[in-house]
């Protein structure tokens, strides 16, 4: 598969781009808004250099991979989809609701591949964790714990688009905990009844924390936690079944570094030999069997705009 790369942000430069390189794949096209950059980092690649998105999308491209600011995903994903392109999309899919639909709409009516990079679903601690609760004897699922939390240590600049909260969306939720909610979905189901969120600062877009309940119609509550202000020690997935308990260590990372307990007892370790990025190039440009859907993406934006509606409002509200 050809990729074309859309932005050179950090994550697209340290993660995705090494993994479409050794997963077998191809980038033939780059596109950049800094020429700099841009030009150097394509004449490594044997890619070209395009600083008009039309241009590169009428490239000969299998796919493209979107990393681009908050507000422009869904600009440059229905583009690329229109043009014939299947399309792997950071996080958040989109900052609105009815954009992630449309996307979704586009890419059937396109007959294109749409997936969105919750790179976690390639854990294997997690899919391991999927498969004891569907084998096991850990009873009902009572409640989930997840924290990915971090100390952020540098300031943005005042003319960041992170800092503005149209084009960001988000502070804590868009950066980790979306990662956390999509976990949930990924090992619960989408069966979900209602949301009921804090953040703070209080009813602010570009919060630093947000803790977020989500209940699931099997009765389960599951809290996420994510922050830009708490140290990132214990970022574990927890689950409580009435006769059971696995816990996941540093299950919210990059990286893979994680023990799997149940009941406290070690079953499982697992280590940064295992790329989750890797994992999830060859399974998009594959079959696609575990990678998140454009579907999966309208549940994490639909639960993301809730839980920021449900903060500023201080009630709990249906998920629709």
């Amino acid at each position: 598969m050809e990729f074309g790369i859309i932005s050179l942000g950090n994550h697209a430069m340290t993660k995705i781009i090494p993994a479409i390189i050794d997963s077998g794949n191809k980038i033939g096209a780059i596109y950049s808004s800094n020429r700099v950059k841009g030009e150097k980092i394509s004449e490594d690649l044997g890619a070209e250099f395009f600083d008009d998105i039309d241009k590169l999308l009428k490239y000969d491209l299998d796919a493209v991979y979107i990393s681009s600011p908050n507000f422009l995903h869904y600009h440059y994903a229905s583009k690329a989809l229109k043009s014939g392109k299947d399309v792997l999309l950071e996080k958040p899919m989109t900052l609105k609701v009815e954009e992630s639909i449309d996307l979704v709409n586009v890419s059937e009516s396109e007959g294109r591949k749409l997936a969105i990079g919750f790179h976690l679903r390639f854990h294997p601690g997690i899919q391991k964790m999927k498969e004891i609760l569907n084998s096991s004897d850990m009873g009902n699922i009572i409640a989930v714990y997840g924290k990915w939390t971090h100390l952020s240590s540098h300031s943005l600049p005042s003319d960041s688009w992170w800092g503005i909260p149209e084009q960001a969306g988000g502070g804590s939720i868009v950066g980790t905990g979306v990662h956390v909610l999509d976990s949930f979905v990924n090992i619960l189901g989408k069966d979900i009844l209602s949301v009921m969120a804090k953040n703070h600062p209080a009813c602010k877009i570009i919060e630093d924390t947000f803790s977020i309940n989500v209940v699931f119609g099997n009765g389960t509550i599951a809290n996420s936690l994510s922050s830009r202000k708490i140290p990132s020690t214990n970022n574990d997935l927890v689950i409580y079944g009435d006769n059971a308990v696995l816990k996941l260590t540093n299950a919210y990372d990059t990286k893979v570094k994680s023990i799997l307990l149940k009941d406290e007892k070690e079953i499982g370790k697992y280590d940064s030999k295992y790329d989750m990025y890797l994992s999830e190039i060859k399974d998009f440009s594959g079959k696609s069997e575990y990678i998140a859907n454009g579907r999966d993406g309208v549940i994490s934006t639909k639960l993301h705009i809730l839980s920021q509606e449900s903060s500023c409002k201080g009630k709990e509200l249906k998920f629709q």
